[in-house]
Formats: C-alpha cells, structure tokens, sequence
C-alpha cells in the first residue's frame, strides 16, 4: 500500500510529530484517547475532495503532563485535555490545513497550508512523506517497492501493483530516502538487516 503522510517540527519538540498523540487504554482516565487539536473540514461522499486541519502548538508539546495528569484522574473527573494545558494561549500555535483533491482516482492534488497564528515569527519544519506499508518483513513475501529522485521535480515509484506512478513536488525542495525499516540495533539490541532506517530513535 502507497501512504502520504506529514511530519511537523516547531524546533521546540524532542520529537518530529509524525502521528497524534493519544493515551493507551490504562493511562487515560476514561480509556484510550487521543490528546490532539484536529478537525475534519470538509469531505465529499466519494472522497473526490477532503479537507482537514491540525492545530500544532509552537511550544514543546506536553506529552508527559497529559499522560501523567490524566492518570491522577478517576472515571468520575473530566479529562484532562490538551486545551487544558494553556499551550494554545496567546495563539502561540500553527493552523495545518491539508486538502486532497482527485481529478481521477490515480491522479490526486496534495496542498499544505501552514498560518502562524500568532504575532510573534515563529519557525515550522514540514515534511511530506510518501512510504509504502512494510510488508516485505511480514513473512508473504521479501518484493520491496522502489521509490527514486527523477530530475524534473519528481519521484518515480515501482510496484508489482501498482504500477509505475509519479510524485510531482515544487522545484527547490531536498529529498530524502531511507528505507521503512526500524533500527532493530539500537532499539532491541538485535543486529540490523539494512543500514537506511525511518525508525531511528
């Protein structure tokens, strides 16, 4: 399976933010639960158009507060939230709009729009990926697709499925590769198969 997904970083962050943070079923007080400010816009019943926004705070994201906040709590107390943090205060944050439009099924447009919404400038790393699913270490079979840098602004992607496709981007932008595979080495103490990982840390 081919994937778009987006990376932010505000440079205050330990971490790149990859995905939403949410809590596991014992750490938040009425189960499991995502800690995120996002909302889904606009959508049409053939997902020809969507459009979505995702609410970043320009301060270092309180993973740990929220974790251990809402442990403290019981099922009878409110949660508590990412709101309640006061990270949104003074609008210190980034508005993400993400819109997709298709113009057939295999042919779609991809815009980000980022809005500092605070008064102050305030610096945002954004980072669009495009992976496929590691199926290669499920057991199935070991076909990996492959993804490479053409030189008019482009990447060219194989797949025994999909076929040949293209990823067009805006001139000026650095690419970067690595394979979707986890540093077993570092993680697990388990030597690695491969030397170009995504999971790294």
């Amino acid at each position: 399976m081919l994937c778009f997904s987006l990376a932010l970083w505000n440079k205050k962050d330990l971490i790149i933010k990859e995905r939403l943070f949410g809590l596991t079923g014992p750490e938040g007080n009425h189960g499991e639960d995502v800690k995120e400010l996002y909302y889904y816009l606009d959508n049409t019943p053939t997902h020809s158009y969507q459009k979505m926004l995702y609410k970043y705070p320009q301060h270092q994201f309180p993973y740990e507060w929220l974790v251990n906040q809402n442990k403290k709590r019981t099922r009878q107390e409110a949660e508590f939230d990412l709101i309640d943090t006061g990270i949104f205060n003074d609008d210190k944050y980034f508005d993400v709009f993400i819109e997709f439009a298709k113009n057939s099924p295999d042919d779609i447009l991809i815009k980000i729009t980022v809005c500092n919404r605070s008064n102050e400038e305030a610096s945002l790393n954004v980072l669009p990926q495009l992976w496929f699913r590691n199926t290669w270490e499920w057991g199935y079979d070991d076909y990996k697709p492959n993804m490479h840098a053409e030189k008019n602004s482009c990447i060219a992607i194989e797949h025994k499925d999909l076929g040949e496709l293209i990823f067009h981007y805006d001139k000026n932008t650095e690419v970067l590769f690595c394979n979707n595979e986890t540093n077993t080495e570092k993680l697990y103490g388990v030597k690695n198969k491969g030397s170009f990982f995504y999971r790294w840390n």
